[in-house]
Parts: C-alpha cells; structure tokens; sequence
C-alpha cells in the first residue's frame, strides 16, 4: 500500500511539473511561422520537450488535443484531435494516421502518406526555425533564419533563368527568361526579363525591383510592356494555361499596355492577424489586342482551335489611351483555432484619364474598386463551410475599356456563355459547404470527400443586371473532382468533370 501511495505522488508531482512547463516565444520573426506557433500554444496542448530521440505516435493511439513537438523528430502512426506543430525537426505522417488540424513543420520539413488524413492541409517553413532556450519557468523560442549565406549578387531563377511559362489564345506561349540582381545583403532584388510571346511574335521587356526598407517596410518598382487581363481571377495561370492548351477554352479577356507602377507597403503582424496596407501610383498608356470579329487566326490547341468562341474567341476593342492613377488598399490575413479569413482590397483613382471621342479626348473621373474575400470555418466534426467573395465597383465616370470586367461561363457562372456579361460592376459569391467521408478509404486517393456549392453573381454597366444562380453537388478525390450542377431558373443540367488544386 505505501509503494501505491508513493507511486501516486510520484505520478501527480511529475503531472503538476508538467503542467508549469511556460513556453515564451520572444520574437515571431516575419512571415507565418511564429504566429501559427504563438496561437498554438495559446490554446489547449500537450508539449512534447526536446530530446535527441524521435518522439513517435504510434497506430492505434490517439492524443485527444494539439501536439507542439520541441527540438526533435516527429512521426505519426495515430490519431490527432488537433494540430501538430514541429520546431527544429520534421513531422513524418505515416499510412493511417488521422490529424483533424494541420501538420507543421518549422525548421523542417512534413513528409505524408497518400494513406493518411490532414483535415487541414499541411505546412513546412525549412529557411527559418526557433533556437530553444531552457528558463526556470520552461522554455523561450526565439526567431533564427536558416539562410546562412547572403544571396548571390546574380541568379538565374527557374531553370537557368527560364521562369514558368503561360499559355493563351492572344499570345500563345509565353516564355519568360532573365535575370535576378541582389543587392544590400538581400534587402533589395532586382529581376530583368524579357518575355517571348510566340502568337504575337514580339519579345516584352520587364524590369521589377523590391527593396526590403525594414522588416515590415518594402518599395515595389515595376516597368514592363505586356499582355494584361482583369479576369485573371476566375481561374490561376496554371489551369487557364493548360485550359486553353488542351480545351480551347481560356477565362480571359486580354488588352496591351506600357505600364510603370510604384507601390510601398508596411505589413502589422499580430498574434492572429496580419495586416498590409499599401499606397502607389500607376501609368498606362493602353491598347486593344486581336483576335478581332471576323479574324480566323489563334494559337493552336488540341480542341476548339478553330471555334469562334473558343481560340479565335474577340477580344473587346477599343482605340489607344493613356491614363494615370493613384491606388491604396490592404491585404489581411486573421486565423483562429477553426476560422480563417483572407481579404485584399484596392482603389485605383483616377489622376488624368481619357476617353477618346471622335478627335476629341474626353476627360474621364473614376473611382475603382476592386475586393476579394476568402472565409472558411468548421461547422459538424470535420465539416467546413467556405466562402469566396469577388466584388468590383466604379464610383463616377465610366473608366476606359481597360478597366472592364466580365463574367459568365467556366469558373464562374457555367450556364450562361463565357465572359457573356461585363462592364464596370461584378459581384460573385461562391458558396461551398464540404463532408469528408472519414469512414471511406480509397487507396491512392485518400478520403474522398462530398461537396455542395451555391454561386450567385452578375455583370454589368453602372449597375449590376439579375443575379444569376447555379447549385450543385459533386465528389472530390484528392486533385480530381466531379459535380453535378442545376440553373434554378430553367431547370438545365449539366456535368462536370476534371481537377482541382485547392479546396
């Protein structure tokens, strides 16, 4: 009986120890690491101390709340109710494992099974991590960059100076290749390319400098000639690319432009939330682009090469103009145990614009803006709801042709022909509501998981017409997707399937 009882005290004393281990991170350093970790350890945990031995999880147990692993190794077998967050290792994720938060690795990196479950994706921040420092109460993380040496004074990014390339139906390839210049220890970058369009038969200049004043303080200086697009967020320049290549589809209306702008930015870090504001100037002298109406010619692709509302699709034309504008605006990021919130918002004012009339140039005074909002939460178990908001709006004068955006079709409302409605006014709101099916297991594809979206939006002229609305259900395994979708108003169905690379 007294070996029972000292073995209880024992057990309790070793519990109460643990439970005055205090960890202070006492610089979050820039970028995401240390906010994701100091909100971490604000919240419910078990703390796993340093050891030069891995710490393991093995199959079949589960840990009932987030893991915080210090200063070694990480392998999961079993299950999370929570995150896992490695500081000075990697976090291996073995077959089977099942975390319902996301896995982090900090001064590592996160290594996974396709036969494994992350409910919130994953993480690995491998040029900085977190010098441990034993104290009375605990410990103390402080912020270390794992970039030991300054960078070159001259690199050649991408494959020896070639960056990823696009694919259109104005320009065809476009392939960009220069450059990089460094410059103060790091602080400043200067990048020199030149950019082949292989349909257009022209090479662009681009010269985009960033200068780091202090560690939340940067300037943005750009010059280039180019190919520019307002529709560039309907879909990324991936799968546009690889749309337009093999379908014949592309999301984008297209214009040409010689283009300065000038911005600087100041970043406001917080445990939560992140915050940049940012003022500029802008120049553009602009002009429209073919294909035109009644020109037969555009890249090739493998499908719809030669379809009028495919590769040989119009683009909107309209005569040359200049026009110069100020801009302000903020990009924030706010993160909590089961919300997160990502929005960017930006007003381009106009300075000195015009519209041509005849042989009179008509001055022109507008406001734009132009926002987009990102929410997603969990509601039942590991069930998320998302929401996608983008929003345009024009305050004043009508702007240039340039300034124009459209919607209808892929990526935005499929019922209604592409990019059929535009003008000055856009407002899309999609609204996706996901169930993983955690009792479901499909080798290679992991769990598959069911998925229902509501889209409603427009486009117009001064105004914004009748929303249009689409519902659908469809299943997603990893990369790939399938749904069903239902215009409300006429009944119409229709299938769709292919990829998707983000949720």
């Amino acid at each position: 009986m007294r070996s029972f009882l000292l073995a209880g005290i024992g057990l309790f004393s070793a519990a109460s120890v643990h439970a005055q281990i205090r960890v202070v991170v006492s610089d979050l350093g820039p970028g995401a690491s240390g906010r994701i970790l100091q909100e971490a350890l604000s919240r419910p945990h078990r703390l796993v101390e340093p050891d030069t031995s891995w710490f393991v999880l093995r199959r079949g147990v589960a840990e009932r709340t987030t893991l915080i692993v210090l200063g070694r190794t990480a392998a999961i077998g079993g299950k999370v109710d929570g995150d896992v967050i490695v500081v000075g290792g990697d976090l291996h994720v073995r077959p089977g494992a099942e975390i319902s938060g996301r896995g982090v690795a900090i001064g590592g990196g996160v290594y996974m099974s396709s036969l494994s479950f992350l409910g919130k994706g994953s993480a690995d921040f491998r040029d900085n991590t977190f010098d441990i420092h034993r104290t009375p109460e605990g410990y103390r993380l402080a912020y270390r960059s794992l970039r030991e040496d300054a960078s070159s004074p001259l690199l050649f990014p991408g494959v020896y100076g070639f960056r990823l390339p696009t694919y259109d139906r104005v320009n065809g390839a476009s392939i960009p290749f220069g450059p990089s210049f460094s410059f103060g220890n790091g602080r400043g970058e200067v990048n020199a390319i030149a950019t082949y369009r292989s349909d257009l038969g022209k090479i662009d200049p681009r010269v985009a400098g960033l200068f780091q004043l202090t560690r939340r303080t940067r300037v943005e200086l750009e010059a280039e000639r180019g190919t520019f697009s307002n529709d560039s967020w309907i879909w990324s320049n991936f799968v546009n690319s690889l749309s337009a290549l093999v379908l014949g589809t592309d999301t984008r209306n297209y214009y040409r432009a010689d283009r300065g702008e000038l911005r600087v930015h100041r970043l406001w870090e917080f445990t939560r939330t992140q915050f940049e504001p940012f003022v500029g100037f802008r120049d553009e002298r602009a002009w429209a682009v073919g294909p035109t109406v009644g020109e037969n010619r555009g890249p090739w692709s493998a499908w719809n090469r030669t379809d009028t509302v495919g590769m040989w699709r119009p683009n909107p034309q309209f005569e040359r103009n200049d026009m110069s504008s100020v801009l302000a605006g903020s990009t924030a990021n706010w993160e909590s145990v089961d919300l997160k919130v990502r929005g960017r918002s930006q007003l381009e004012r106009s300075i000195e614009a015009f519209r041509p009339t005849g042989s009179v140039l008509e001055p022109l005074d507008f406001s734009q803006v132009t926002s987009d909002l990102s929410a997603g939460f969990l509601t039942f178990g590991e069930q998320e709801y998302q929401i996608d908001v983008h929003w345009v709006t024009t305050i004043g004068d009508t702007p240039p042709p340039q300034r124009f955006v459209y919607f209808g079709g892929s990526g935005t409302m499929p019922f209604l022909d592409l990019l059929e409605q535009g003008g000055d006014e856009l407002l899309l709101v999609d609204q996706r509501y996901a169930i993983p099916l955690l009792r479901v297991r499909l080798g290679l594809f992991g769990v598959p998981t069911l998925q229902f979206r509501h889209r409603l939006g427009s486009a117009g002229l001064g105004k914004l017409p009748d929303l249009e609305q689409m519902i659908g259900a469809g299943l997603m395994l990893t990369i790939i997707r399938g749904e069903v979708l239902v215009d409300p108003a006429s009944g119409k169905v229709r299938f769709s399937a292919g990829f998707t690379f983000s949720r």
